[in-house]
């Protein structure tokens, strides 16, 4: 095998933005337009909240573009910020490229998606080490939705090796997230050392990691192995998490007896999101006449009208959904997902636009209000597995990537 220096990658990934737009007849791939140079992050500028395309665009470009001139090519990673951001295959860049793609293809700005596939050619269009970790299938969102745009086989390649070697060898251990024996994977850069049961999807963040690129990799090579195994473990992972009292997921098994200091169930605001949002990027890709579709929409419509009633009156949603009181802080990461997944909803006739599209605009107005003149956005809680609080300072790629994410479907149900 050629091991490729950093030097050769850096020249694969800034090739395609060299590209003129045009057809390989001989690979019968289409390579993308050529992208005007623009150094990203903007002068400081003043943000309207106002639910208008062109204040939602203002707002979106300020906050990609913002994002965009923390990455540092050299290293493939984001500026340090206030946490380490992570492996760059990894979930927390994830949802932030799935945010990338699509705020620059509904507002018709390609340098934005054309970033992403740069970045993407740097990762070799390859996953995270754990091959059966929800959290390093992520990037396969991004590597398909390439796929799809472009026909080129490189992009998907990763995907289906590794989702073929986990269907060869299914895990069949339970959810509980308290086992003794740990999971050890030693990877190129770190040793990972995680929770047993993460071999399949024992937390609720794992619904939006993995299942979307199952179903996609299903939908776009046509066999339904992949969708199958997609739709056993969801269903797994729901029936361990999913209250049907309260139509909310607990994060993992560690708070079937954990309680708020009110005595309620602590349901994480943003586990809640990603399992949303998860399946609002999930159902696109599931056929219509598929046996168990409707089961998502039903456990979609339950969520949202759960999380319709956890709105505080800021338009945010708080970091545990049944502890809302005045005074707390907003969390943009939970709310960023939620108004994606609400808009989606709206936008694809699931969800009343009469009854939802008021908490949308909340949504947005209180997403806005966490931004700074520069473009950071602010009170994302850090990486966590609880409720916790967020300062004006904290941020991360996965609230930057939610609020794009929500972005694009605002953009959209204000251009209808």
């Amino acid at each position: 095998m050629i091991r490729k220096t950093l030097p050769a990658l850096l020249l694969g990934a800034l090739s395609y933005g060299c590209a003129t737009a045009e057809v390989d007849q001989s690979q019968g791939l289409s390579w993308p337009e050529l992208v005007e140079y623009q150094k990203p992050g903007t002068a400081e500028v003043e943000l309207s909240a106002q639910f208008a395309a062109q204040e939602v665009k203002r707002v979106a470009n300020q906050v990609a573009d913002w994002q965009l001139d923390q990455y540092d090519i050299r290293s493939n990673k984001m500026r340090p910020e206030g946490r380490a951001s992570g492996l760059p295959q990894g979930w927390m860049y994830a949802p932030l490229h799935s945010g990338l793609l699509a705020w620059g293809d509904v507002s018709s700005q390609p340098g934005y998606g054309q970033a992403v596939r740069n970045i993407a050619a740097v990762n070799q269009w390859r996953l995270g080490p754990r091959r059966y970790h929800a959290d390093d299938h992520a990037i396969g969102q991004v590597y398909l939705d390439m796929y799809e745009k472009y026909q080129d086989p490189i992009m998907k390649q990763n995907v289906e090796a590794v989702f073929d070697w986990v269907l060869a060898h299914p895990s069949d251990r339970d959810l509980e997230f308290e086992h003794p024996e740990k999971e050890v994977i030693h990877g190129a850069n770190r040793k990972y050392t995680d929770p047993w049961c993460t071999q399949r999807w024992c937390w609720a963040d794992a619904i939006f990691m993995a299942p979307p690129v199952w179903a996609q990799l299903s939908e776009i090579t046509g066999n339904a192995k992949y969708l199958e195994f997609m739709n056993r473990e969801f269903w797994v992972t729901t029936d361990y998490l999913y209250s049907d009292d309260d139509h909310l997921f607990l994060r993992d098994s560690r708070y079937f007896t954990r309680k708020a200091d009110n005595g309620k169930p602590i349901y994480w605001g943003r586990g809640n999101g990603w399992i949303l949002a998860g399946i609002a990027r999930t159902l696109p890709h599931i056929p219509e006449d598929f046996s168990d579709r409707e089961k998502y929409v039903d456990i979609f419509k339950q969520m949202s009208q759960s999380l319709l009633q956890a709105q505080k009156s800021d338009g945010s949603w708080p970091a545990s959904l049944l502890e809302a009181h005045d005074g707390q802080n907003p969390e943009s990461s939970a709310t960023g997902l939620i108004v994606f997944a609400l808009t989606w909803g709206i936008n694809h006739g699931l969800l009343p636009a009469d009854e939802y599209r008021p908490a949308v605009e909340r949504g947005w107005t209180s997403l806005v209000s966490t931004v700074q003149t520069n473009g950071k956005l602010g009170y994302v809680q850090q990486v966590g597995f609880a409720p916790e609080s967020a300062t004006a300072d904290d941020t991360q790629l996965y609230g930057t990537g939610a609020l794009l994410l929500a972005a694009a479907e605002i953009y959209q149900l204000l251009n209808k």
